[in-house]
């Protein structure tokens, strides 16, 4: 499979339908694989007015990049300045979220360990759809009554991804006690003695599965070669520009590279700065009782 490269100005708006309160627009830069284990999906957010969403978790891992403005995420984590990078762990609790008028922030959202998946945006529009059939979504909640006359609420993407999974979702116990933001700038970067003109800062590594967050820095004319992983890779520009066989890639390009692809080369045009983001780390047995269940259990 070839690797995927995306930006802002080339990108599909994201359309599943709108879980929360408000605008926000959603260009999707990457893709991953519907019904894998190490589904993903990375986006360029811009709020539009105001979009909010009431304190609740996922069963999935994200991270966030802040590019520019204000977004809150409630008392225990407070506005998040541009250049900070944040991983939001599965099944630990966040907001109230508010992202404020023309706010832009970087999300990548991908299955955890805890080996739930993601659900991917085509799958999501179709539980919305069929959802609303049900019931509706208001304040990134979604409301309906039984057949006995029974009111219940639900948070919007948890009632999502039950209807379409055909089963209750089951929060692991939380693996950190919040969201984990990190300052790369307060990082020294460390040179590559295999690639001259190559740095490297890493700056978290999470879970027994090996989520691994870096920023790469590749001086003007030096080559920096991404090599195969045993997890699917994200690749952002951050700052600066990249060539890549030739074609020059200008900031906020985004590169997907797939479960042992490559490797890559990549030389540096301007000063830049990129975020490396290595997925998690999971068997040959563990993806195919993924993909099996997948297959069988959605509605």
């Amino acid at each position: 499979m070839a690797m995927e490269i995306n930006s802002p100005s080339t990108a599909s708006e994201y359309s599943a339908g709108n879980l929360r309160e408000g605008n926000l627009d959603s260009k999707v830069l990457l893709r991953g694989r519907e019904g894998s284990l190490n589904n993903l999906r990375l986006s360029f957010e811009t709020a539009k007015g105001s979009w909010s969403t009431p304190r609740h978790r996922h069963n999935f891992d994200q991270i966030r990049l802040p590019i520019s403005g204000v977004v809150e995420y409630g008392s225990a984590l407070p506005t998040l300045p541009a250049g900070v990078v944040a991983y939001f762990p599965e099944s630990v609790r966040y907001g109230p979220q508010v992202r404020h008028d023309e706010s832009l922030t970087l999300t990548l959202q991908f299955g955890g360990a805890s080996a739930n998946g993601f659900l991917s945006p085509e799958e999501r529009g179709r539980g919305f759809q069929e959802l609303k059939q049900k019931g509706k979504f208001e304040g990134g909640v979604f409301s309906y009554t039984d057949d006995k006359g029974q009111r219940h609420n639900q948070d919007a993407y948890e009632a999502v991804w039950e209807y379409m999974r055909g089963r209750k979702m089951v929060y692991e116990a939380p693996r950190y006690g919040s969201q984990v933001v990190m300052d790369p700038a307060a990082f020294q970067w460390v040179r590559d003695e295999h690639q001259s003109g190559v740095s490297k800062k890493v700056i978290g590594v999470f879970t027994e599965r090996q989520v691994m967050i870096s920023c790469i820095r590749i001086e003007p004319g030096a080559k920096f070669q991404l090599s195969r992983y045993p997890a699917p890779q994200v690749l952002f520009v951050v700052d600066g520009s990249v060539s890549h066989q030739g074609k020059l890639h200008a900031q906020h390009t985004a590169f997907g590279i797939e479960t042992g692809e490559g490797p890559h080369a990549f030389s540096g045009v301007e000063p830049n700065q990129l975020l490396l983001v290595q997925l998690p780390i999971f068997s040959a047995d563990e993806h195919a009782a993924f993909e099996k269940g997948s297959t069988t259990d959605a509605v």
